[in-house]
């Protein structure tokens, strides 16, 4: 879905890479299927009051689902679902802020669920025709931040200290 070319590839200094990682400036996307960008907030481990936001782009459905049954709830800051055109009025790229995300399975397969900020929930992929009983597992809500918190442990921090974030 996400496609690399060399000619776009980004340059780090040995001493800032990390190991095995590539950087791009630009990527091509391959397939008008939604995909997801996920942030999640990194504490260092080195300095616990120190964090940063990362966004990770998730092609499919099913790899969102995986990542956040790794993480901490917590550390999730915001989902958004990028749309494909062909599924907007405009014949645009839209997004949709993601609010909850579910799991529903069945002996015959399983499909996410997602719920945007308006409650409307909707799916992604195809659904399998379920036999029996239907088994909801939400994996993950993701609480909205109140109007002037601060965002993440080094906003919170920078503010005690006087000092602007980054």
């Amino acid at each position: 879905m996400f496609v690399s070319h060399p000619e776009h590839k980004f340059p780090i200094p040995p001493a800032l890479d990390d190991r095995g990682t590539q950087y791009w400036r630009m990527v091509e996307l391959s397939l008008h299927a939604p995909w997801f960008l996920l942030s999640v907030e990194f504490v260092d481990p080195d300095e616990p009051d120190l964090s940063i936001t990362r966004t990770l782009c998730i092609a499919w459905e099913y790899d969102l689902a995986d990542v956040l049954r790794s993480l901490d709830a917590d550390r999730v800051k915001g989902i958004v679902c990028m749309m494909p055109a062909w599924q907007s009025p405009t014949r645009q790229w839209w997004s949709r802020e993601i609010r909850e995300v579910w799991v529903h399975s069945s002996p015959s397969g399983q499909h996410i669920v997602l719920a945007d900020t308006a409650g409307k929930e909707f799916d992604c992929g195809l659904i399998p025709e379920h036999v029996g009983g239907v088994e909801k597992e939400l994996l993950l809500r993701v609480d909205p931040k109140p109007a002037g918190q601060a965002p993440n442990r080094r906003a919170r921090r920078a503010a005690r200290h006087g000092k602007k974030s980054s």
